[in-house]
């Protein structure tokens, strides 16, 4: 399966048969003692990628020893990579009508796997951030997306260190006031919202 990916980026649904066993380092017959046919194969390639355990594993690897800053740069670059891809391998296949029992699991932000792994990375920081740590997670997940979908971003390329950037500092010149206890005072402003 995972060889199947590049050449669904390259050729999209055009790629052949032979091309995908010699990707695989089998014979065609083979791929097709498994799977119905081509669609069948190239369906399962696709769901196999939208899996969220690849991101889930790369984010368990950021050490967590490093600064605020350096933690949220690594979370975004690995976000940015992954909305790339996705965004690579639908332009690529096409977009088919969305399968309502999967759009509804990805779109259930607690099920998010990568939010529990973004919250143990913040959580060192908790008395940096103005925010609880689950928030300052869904925060940096719903700026990368904005930020890198080629069409939400208007076609702007922003780094990984842009969106760091506006994270942490946001877009004045100069720092908020202090409060007693960051993460911990309740405000009626949405983004301080547990």
């Amino acid at each position: 399966m995972d060889a199947i990916l590049p050449l669904l980026l390259e050729h999209g649904r055009a790629v052949t048969s032979r091309q995908i066993a010699e990707a695989a380092g089998v014979a065609e017959g083979t791929v097709y003692s498994v799977f119905d046919d081509k669609e069948a194969l190239i369906d399962a390639a696709v769901e196999r990628h939208m899996e969220l355990t690849s991101i889930v594993e790369a984010i368990s690897t950021i050490p967590g020893d490093l600064s605020l800053d350096s933690t949220i740069e690594a979370i975004v670059e690995l976000v940015q990579h992954r909305v790339r891809e996705m965004f690579t391998l639908m332009a690529a296949i096409g977009f088919g009508p969305p399968d309502r029992h999967k759009a509804r699991r990805i779109g259930q932000p607690d099920e998010d796997p990568v939010i529990p792994r973004v919250v143990a990375l913040l959580e060192p920081h908790r008395a940096e951030l103005r925010v609880a740590p689950r928030r300052a997670a869904n925060l940096i997940r719903l700026t990368t997306l904005s930020m890198t979908h080629p069409i939400l971003s208007e076609g702007e390329v922003f780094t990984a260190r842009d969106i760091a950037d506006l994270l942490l500092h946001g877009i004045t010149v100069g720092h908020r006031p202090e409060t007693t206890a960051p993460a911990a005072v309740a405000t009626s402003s949405p983004l301080t919202t547990a």
